[in-house]
């Protein structure tokens, strides 16, 4: 769920000859996560995305977007990711899930997957800076369609972030006859724009050398 930070436009009203006076507010602000208003501290993050109810609650732009949990075929694609891309990866890099990214030097969001400089992390870093990022993984739900497809790689690329991987696990347009999952990899170009470089439907493989030697194998993704 998006939630607005400003209000429709609303029509402009016909002057009235003798305006009552609006009396003032005797009401206390409700308490809430901000200390400062607008500004969500990392604290504060953690203390939201620790409540019962499962939800990921993330910042881009000042927007809070709040996800429902993910489902067991979302964390079981992400889990397997996680651990053949921590197989690969070389002794400077660690793969990581649920962790903070930020944006903007500010709280932001949670990617599914990251593969990131170890030595902050082992540094006691609580959340991972856009530079320590190498690839960022985004498995895409019904809930969050429209903001792992579009918004995310669009504040990724403007982090500087080299790599974003979209993985659809359900049927999408376009999808023609590849077989669930698809994933798709992209790179920053010189212009710091993501561009497709593979495409990789289940029953296909790839190698790829980017961020570090690695085979796509979606099947072996999601083969329970």
């Amino acid at each position: 769920m998006l939630v607005q930070t400003s209000e429709a436009p609303v029509k402009a009203k016909k002057p009235v000859k003798k305006p009552r006076k609006k009396p003032q507010s005797t009401a206390v602000p409700a308490a809430g996560f901000w200390e400062t208003p607008g500004e969500l501290g990392i604290d504060e993050w953690f203390e939201l995305n620790s409540r019962d109810d499962g939800g990921r609650y993330e910042l881009i732009d000042g927007s809070l977007i709040v996800s429902p949990a993910p489902s067991a075929q979302h964390q079981w694609i992400g889990d397997r990711l996680r651990r053949f891309l921590e197989d690969s990866a070389p002794e400077e890099l660690m793969v990581v899930t649920g962790t903070g990214l930020l944006l903007d030097s500010r709280p932001g969001v949670i990617p599914d997957v990251m593969v990131v400089e170890r030595k902050p992390i082992r540094d006691g870093a609580q959340v991972v800076d856009p530079e320590w990022a190498h690839l960022v993984v985004e498995i895409v739900s019904r809930s969050t369609t429209a903001v792992d497809r579009i918004i995310k790689p669009v504040k990724y690329a403007e982090a500087g972030i080299p790599h974003f991987w979209r993985v659809e696990m359900k049927p999408f347009r376009g999808q023609g006859a590849d077989e669930l999952p698809v994933i798709f990899t992209y790179a920053l170009d010189e212009n710091d724009d993501y561009q497709l470089i593979h495409r990789v439907a289940t029953g296909t493989a790839v190698n790829l050398t980017e961020p570090f030697a690695f085979r796509v194998d979606p099947e072996a993704l999601s083969r329970i």
